[in-house]
């Protein structure tokens, strides 16, 4: 819990700051909360996290993000939420043993466009803090055992997302963080 609230705090602080920021640019491209959400998307996907146990977990990933292009070309920041739909599992010698875990994590981010090579796709990564917590469960039919730990990691991940049109694309994500490693593909709306 303690590491949720610090970061919670962290999130909290960065956020006002960016709004707070220097808003008299010559250009008028101001840094103010309605330009982030201009520039803001969501994005949905479903996906397999390798846990290192026998099978795969099933998770499901939402994201909120926003282009910064107007401090930096191709800059950007954004905020993931991933849970466990179906536990990893291993059995050992008639034991059975399942872990799920959820993460929330921010990031900035990095896209390149590829439209002179291939018109509509980008090139995305990703470097951030991610929070981790993870549940373990082993079970033998009369004695069971669980076992929680949490943590705050580096989290990096690229990927690489198809514009189906203005506000709608297909997109593709490896994230890794905290000995999980992430493949999912889900879609991006942009507002």
């Amino acid at each position: 819990m303690k590491n949720i609230l610090v970061c919670s705090a962290l999130s909290a602080t960065l956020a006002t700051g960016l709004v707070h920021a220097d808003t008299h640019d010559t250009q008028g491209d101001a840094f103010t909360t309605q330009k982030l959400i201009e520039n803001g998307y969501v994005e949905a996907r479903l996906g397999f996290a390798d846990m290192g146990l026998d099978d795969s977990a099933t998770v499901i990933a939402g994201t909120f993000g926003t282009s910064l292009a107007h401090v930096y070309p191709g800059l950007g920041a954004e905020a993931d939420l991933t849970i466990t739909a179906a536990d990893a599992e291993s059995d050992y010698f008639g034991s059975t043993l399942e872990a799920s875990y959820f993460s929330l994590g921010g990031y900035a981010t990095y896209t390149y466009s590829l439209d002179k090579e291939i018109k509509g796709l980008e090139v995305l990564g990703r470097l951030g803090l991610t929070y981790t917590d993870a549940k373990a469960s082993a079970s033998n039919g009369s004695v069971s055992a669980s076992a929680s730990d949490s943590s705050i990691d580096i989290g990096l991940g690229i990927g690489a997302r198809y514009n189906l049109r203005d506000n709608l694309a297909i997109v593709g994500r490896y994230d890794t963080y905290e000995s999980i490693d992430v493949l999912s593909v889900g879609a991006t709306f942009r507002f």
